[in-house]
């Protein structure tokens, strides 16, 4: 129960935790997976969240020949546990559009936000620890560009919620 430096940690896991995968789904955020928490209610784990100093969520889309945005059209993200399609990945903090490669300069392709818009049928992965407490838990994921099953595909992981330090 000991983490963080020595501080007491909160897991929560949840059923969408393997590593899934994304075929078939050509239209944005027509690939749709609900996360369902072990044995307790959203209103418990935003309860949670607001009592608790930290909160993260790490999130993983690996992706061959599919988009999470091209165009200023959206193809992947993932929904708040208000409802809301966030559209920022893991490794940012409430930066709409972006992955932790697009804000330290480091994506596959300078003119790109994340390493999976590249979309030059190499396998890429965008990936980071979600840490906005007042928007965790992930409640869904949503994708799409993986319509040809030949050359678009992709796979989504999802960690398990974890909380930590007590707010006074």
């Amino acid at each position: 129960m000991t983490g963080k430096g020595g501080i007491g940690v909160t897991v929560v896991s949840h059923d969408s935790e393997s590593r899934t995968k994304v075929a078939g789904f050509e239209d944005p955020g027509s690939y749709s997976r609900s996360v369902t928490y072990d044995e307790t209610s959203l209103i418990q784990l935003a309860s949670l969240t607001a009592s608790s100093s930290h909160c993260e969520q790490f999130i993983k889309y690996e992706c061959y020949g599919s988009f999470l945005r091209f165009s200023g059209t959206m193809y992947g993200w993932w929904v708040s546990r208000d409802d809301e399609n966030m559209t920022y990945w893991g490794g940012v903090n409430s930066v709409p559009f972006k992955c932790a490669c697009g804000l330290n300069n480091t994506c596959a392709d300078s003119s790109h936000d994340c390493n999976c818009d590249k979309n030059d049928r190499k396998w890429r992965e965008d990936s980071g620890l979600l840490t906005d407490k007042c928007k965790l838990p992930v409640i869904q994921m949503r994708f799409g560009d993986t319509g040809d099953v030949d050359t678009e595909k992709g796979f989504h992981t999802l960690g398990k919620l974890e909380c930590y330090g007590l707010i006074y």
